[in-house]
């Protein structure tokens, strides 16, 4: 899914605040970013299937480890008030002022990060975007803890670059190049003297060379602004509590993007194919399955044509083997003189055994074969039910009218 990253500048909201921008996608880590800057009024606008993705500075955020109380994961509505509590002896500034968002899994975390921002200062660059005409679906830090190894990630240039680590037991934290210049070895830039620390580096062209030195070993070179698709990718999400808005918008492109992951991500390749070969397997099983019904039901017309055609050989087309069949034994029955289901007869006696004694005889009859209406009978709903379940016991079929009813033979009319 295309994705526009839009940079938060460090300065409040205003008409005349510029935002770096580019367009992205995350599952092209390779890609190389065209940045742009541009007021939010003249933002690229963004079709249906992009997704809007706002990265909070690594500047504007402090990070922080809380215990929280037990139990929180049931009462969400509560979450908000208890990191205030937790965090107020470790916040600078007063917790009511400040945005606070949890790591994507803090439920499985004795102490999960937390990300600390400006509230007021986020409020007012996400409203800005609103009014510009773009739905923010996610609000990502530009770097996270995330990862066991110390990242070491060298931004900008010697004058005004800035030097980050993050790593999953120790946040995020940085100095400006210049300071790092100052202190001498690199452990001392960790706050320790312990030069073994597993160490994954990446820095920007004017910083490779300057951060290969101090480190002694070869840093990743890192295209300008190409950390922005790491933080694409990351699953953190900052849109918590009062910055909850536009929830349907960001459900809808959640699974627009892992849709598409599926679709088109290398690794779920194996699941595709596993995918198109079981429907597949179900599309050749069905076809076998109506096939071999087809044959059966043909080998059973072709057994009842011929059982009619040698019980009755002056029959010499077969259009409907059983309805012929039923028809023949009719004409032998009447024939001989015997009475058929169809024959008023018939139907008089079935009826007459079913109507309750004393019940005053019908005053209309109507009569086709194999079918008798009746008229003139004052029955009961109940009476009516008991006649239907004698006559269904003996095949026959009743059907209650108004002042009266219709008694079919069984089979139908021949």
């Amino acid at each position: 899914m295309r994705a526009l990253i839009v940079q938060l500048p460090f300065t409040p909201a205003s008409p005349a605040a510029v935002y770096p921008h580019a367009w992205a996608d995350a599952q092209a880590p390779a890609a190389r970013l065209s940045v742009q800057w541009a007021p939010a009024a003249l933002l690229p606008g963004t079709g249906r299937d992009t997704e809007v993705v706002v990265m909070v500075p690594a500047q504007a955020l402090s990070w922080h480890q809380a215990e929280l109380p037990a139990g929180l994961n049931k009462q969400v509505q509560r979450l908000g008030a208890a990191l205030q509590g937790v965090l107020e002896d470790r916040l600078l500034a007063d917790p009511a002022s400040l945005h606070l968002a949890l790591q994507p899994d803090w439920q499985r975390s004795p102490r999960p990060w937390v990300a600390a921002c400006d509230k007021a200062w986020l409020s007012g660059h996400l409203q800005a975007l609103e009014a510009a005409g773009l739905a923010v679906h996610r609000i990502v830090p530009e770097l996270s803890p995330e990862t066991e190894a110390l990242q070491v990630l060298a931004l900008g240039d010697t004058e005004s670059g800035w030097l980050w680590f993050s790593q999953q037991d120790r946040g995020v934290w940085g100095i400006p190049v210049t300071s790092a210049q100052a202190m001498g070895a690199w452990p001392a830039w960790l706050g320790q003297s312990d030069s073994a620390v597993p160490v994954q580096a990446q820095a920007e062209p004017a910083l490779a060379s300057w951060l290969g030195e101090r480190l002694g070993r070869t840093a990743q070179l890192l295209q300008p602004q190409q950390h922005w698709l790491q933080a694409l990718a990351s699953p953190w999400d900052l849109a918590q509590f009062d910055f909850q808005t536009h929830q349907h918008a960001r459900r809808l492109k959640r699974l627009q993007k892992f849709t598409q992951t599926l679709w088109t991500a290398p690794a779920w390749q194996p699941a595709r194919w596993g995918l198109a070969l079981l429907l597949l397997t179900q599309v050749v099983g069905l076809n076998a399955w109506a096939w071999k019904t087809r044959a059966d039901w043909q080998d059973q017309q072709q057994a009842m044509t011929r059982i009619l055609q040698e019980t009755f050989p002056k029959t010499t087309v077969v259009v409907d083997a059983p309805l012929q069949m039923a028809r023949e034994v009719n004409r032998l029955r009447q024939g001989s003189g015997q009475l058929t289901p169809q024959d008023l007869e018939s139907l008089l006696n079935a009826l007459g055994q079913a109507l309750p004694q004393g019940q005053a005889g019908p005053t209309r009859l109507v009569f086709q074969p194999g079918q008798l209406q009746v008229q003139g009978l004052k029955l009961s709903a109940v009476e009516h039910q008991a006649i239907e379940q004698t006559l269904q016991r003996q095949g026959w079929r009743w059907r209650a009218q108004d002042n009266g009813g219709e008694l079919s033979a069984p089979g139908g009319q021949p």
